[in-house]
Formats: C-alpha cells, sequence, structure tokens
C-alpha cells in the first residue's frame, strides 16, 4: 500500500533532521516543541544567513587577493578592517583597495535557480549591475574605476555555478561584450576587464 503524502510530516522530518545533525547532535522533535511564535523567531534570525555567506566568501577573496598582490599583502589588516566595518546595506564595492595598486570587487553569493545551469531574472540582473558599477563606476562613491583591477567574486556552488556564469557571460548586454572574463591561474589580468573569481 501506497503511504499517503502528509506535508507536515515531510516538514517535520526535514527541520528536526537539520536540526539534529548539523546544530545540536541530539535526535530531539525539535519541530514539536517549538511555536509558531518560534518559528518566526528563527525565520528572522535566519534572515541574516546571505549577509553571512557574503561575509565569509568577502574574507577568503581577502586572502586570495594577499597572495596575488604584494601591497594587499603588507596593508592587509587595514582593508579587513574596512571589510569587518562595512554594514552589509552599503552602497559602496564590497571590497576596494586603493594606493600603490586599485581593486574594487564585488561579492556574490547567488546559487542557480532550482539547482539549475542559470541564474533567475532576479540574479541576472543583480549581477549585471554590479558589473556596471565595476566598469562605470557609482554615484556614491567618488572613484574612477577605470584606474582599479575588477573582480566579481562568485560563491562556487560547483558546476552549476560555473555553466550558470557562463551562460551569463554568453547573454551579457552588448555594453559588456569581451569585458568579462572567467579568471584561470594564467590568466594576465588588466584594467579594461571585469574579471570573475569563484571561490568557496
Amino acid at each position: 500500500m501506497v503511504q499517503k503524502y502528509n506535508r507536515e510530516d515531510i516538514l517535520k522530518e526535514r527541520f528536526n533532521q537539520f536540526i539534529s545533525f548539523k546544530v545540536t547532535g541530539e535526535t530531539i522533535d525539535y519541530y514539536s516543541k517549538l511555536s509558531i511564535e518560534d518559528f518566526v523567531e528563527i525565520k528572522t534570525t535566519l534572515s541574516d544567513i546571505n549577509n553571512i555567506i557574503t561575509y565569509k566568501t568577502t574574507i577568503r577573496f581577502m586572502e586570495w587577493l594577499r597572495k596575488y598582490f604584494s601591497y594587499v599583502d603588507k596593508n592587509y589588516q587595514i582593508y579587513l578592517n574596512e571589510v569587518l566595518g562595512a554594514k552589509p546595506s552599503g552602497n559602496g564595492y564590497d571590497i576596494m583597495v586603493t594606493g600603490d595598486v586599485n581593486i574594487l570587487a564585488e561579492i556574490k553569493c547567488n546559487k542557480p535557480i532550482n539547482n539549475g545551469f542559470k541564474f533567475g531574472s532576479a540574479q541576472r540582473n543583480g549581477i549585471i549591475k554590479d558589473i556596471q558599477g565595476l566598469l562605470e563606476g557609482k554615484s556614491k562613491v567618488n572613484f574612477d574605476p577605470k584606474t582599479a583591477y575588477k573582480f566579481l567574486v562568485i560563491y562556487d556552488f560547483g558546476e552549476h555555478t560555473l555553466k550558470a556564469t557562463e551562460h551569463l557571460i554568453m547573454n551579457i548586454p552588448l555594453d559588456y561584450k569581451d569585458k568579462v572574463e572567467l579568471y584561470a591561474d594564467q590568466t594576465y589580468i588588466t584594467l579594461d576587464k571585469v574579471y570573475v573569481v569563484f571561490i568557496n
């Protein structure tokens, strides 16, 4: 006999498995212990998850930069402090290095929708807006991006991220054709392009 689908059983199992295996290590029915108000509080708390992922990706890219640019390595703590002091909703660049070398970086943690091989339209528009800001500047930042190395940093969710990024670059608006390139180990970086770097 085929067991009938029960929405609550599925929700309960997924919730309890995640909390038990990833958080507490104890097999307890947390789902049944929590009220609707408790779930609302959890949801509010977890709304910062995207900011946490973005922050951790930013720090990892800072480590990447210090290996590539000796100037960043020498002044690492200064730029790390700037990242730590930046509010998540700031209108500037996620990373901005100025001095002997200028660097601009935007950090994206978009997972392709439905675990597919393309970004959704809102994700795509956000990425293109960041590429535009890297190439053309931002009204709230008094800085000429033509003098900086430019990076679009994407958290690497694996093959899906690569394929979705390749698809986006292939179908990018004409204004940005040939101005965005996937970074590889032997890539020679110049000031006139945005380089996509995958970080995990």
